[in-house]
């Protein structure tokens, strides 16, 4: 059983469900500040998987381009 596989796919959602739990029973600038980061890191990790998966699924539709040949600098 691989446990840092389902620990790297639930993460963010661990830290985003546990800021918000968090965030609803602080009291205090200390622990609403813990929970804010907690929302933050949550959200970021999701926002990035997200914008690297929208950009893998652009670059494997996209047509494959043969590389383009340097052209020699005119002086």
């Amino acid at each position: 059983m691989d446990l840092e596989f389902y620990w790297y796919e639930i993460s963010p959602f661990v830290y985003t469900v546990a800021g918000g739990f968090f965030l609803g029973r602080a009291d205090a600038a200390l622990p609403i500040m813990s929970a804010l980061l907690l929302l933050t890191a949550g959200g970021t990790i999701l926002f990035l998987r997200r914008t690297h998966a929208l950009r893998m699924r652009e670059l494997a539709d996209a047509p494959s381009r043969a590389p383009a040949r340097p052209t020699p600098a005119k002086s």
